[in-house]
């Protein structure tokens, strides 16, 4: 199952609070957390409330202060929660095999959570399963000798690549729809288009760029995103790998 997270603020996971009556409110925190992953995954990071979460769960929202200090202590728990979610593999002596796999797992977090992003790169949690990670991460580059500030700045490149692949994808998503609303809408969109083509190779200035139309290449097309990111990846690695056999520092 998902490892669950304790979280940085609020009240302690110990001992859960008590009503007045001396019973323990039945809600739990991990059904407050779970709630609050659905709904911003249906709506949106900025849909979440304690009232939205207190309605669907059918509960007083004064019952989910018995869990939760605030908000932000929600989010920490909503993130935290979601990276149990990313495989990070007990260290196999390959240590591009093991970053490789994370990386993979990563993207397809966080593509399936996209509200995940505004928040995951400008504060990342610092809970259990964070902590977990970041740590199995490191084990898996004990054997290439380096020290603590060359293997987070290895694990930071790749997180980096990742964060901004996953940030293309989803914005290349959004404009798909954009325009494929944008077609549906107009009859002539083709035409125009064409147009728009043969004004620019009328200038003589953008040959390179219509080279992208005249080869038929599309670097936003669904069907190649696997393969761009693999790309992507391997560059990051093989570069790391390079930079390690000339002498990392």
């Amino acid at each position: 199952g998902r490892g669950r997270p304790a979280g940085a603020a609020g009240r302690a996971q110990g001992n859960p609070a008590r009503t007045r009556g001396g019973r323990v409110p039945s809600l739990s925190r991990d059904e407050i957390v779970d709630a609050a992953i659905a709904v911003a995954d249906a709506d949106g990071a900025e849909a979440v409330s304690m009232r939205r979460i207190a309605q669907v769960l059918r509960a007083g929202a004064m019952l989910l202060y018995w869990h939760l200090a605030n908000k932000e202590h929600l989010l920490e728990l909503m993130l935290d929660t979601l990276l149990a979610d990313v495989e990070v593999p007990e260290p196999t002596g390959d240590w591009s095999a093991d970053l490789r796999t994370q990386a993979r797992s990563t993207r397809t977090v966080l593509l399936r959570h996209a509200w995940v992003i505004d928040f995951i790169s400008a504060r990342p949690p610092l809970g259990p399963n964070t902590l977990r990670n970041l740590d199995r991460s490191l084990a898996s580059l004990d054997g290439l000798d380096v020290d603590t500030a060359v293997a987070v700045n290895i694990l930071q490149t790749v997180s980096t690549y990742v964060l901004g692949a996953v940030l293309r994808e989803l914005g290349e998503i959004r404009t798909q729809r954009e325009q494929d609303k944008l077609v549906q809408a107009d009859n002539d969109f083709a035409a125009k288009f064409e147009q728009w083509r043969q004004r620019l190779a009328a200038t003589g200035t953008f040959d390179h760029f219509l080279r992208i139309m005249t080869d038929e290449v599309d670097p936003d097309a669904r069907e190649t995103r696997d393969e761009r990111f693999e790309f992507g990846l391997d560059c990051v690695l093989e570069g790391i790998a390079a930079k390690l056999a000339n002498g990392l520092a």
